[in-house]
């Protein structure tokens, strides 16, 4: 059962902010950012994120898709 973005969004924002204290640390240790992508805690904290990310928008078009009506079939178009 998806969850609904509202807790999707606080999921994906302390998602962000532990790559954030990450980043922070790794800038401490004075690594440059194109460097990052080689650490793999990195990695692991981005694709959290972009999987989340992901996971809004399916939800959001699952939402929109509901609240959309079907057209009605061909069928019903002959019978009139």
């Amino acid at each position: 059962m998806p969850l609904k973005p509202d807790r999707l969004e606080r999921t994906l924002n302390l998602a962000k902010k532990s790559l954030a204290q990450y980043e922070t640390s790794l800038d401490e240790l004075k690594i440059p950012t194109d460097q990052r992508k080689k650490s793999p805690r990195w990695r692991e904290l981005n694709a959290t994120c972009q999987q989340i990310e992901n996971r809004i928008q399916s939800a959001i078009s699952l939402a929109t898709r509901a609240d959309v009506p079907e057209p009605e079939s061909a069928e019903a178009e002959t019978a009139e």
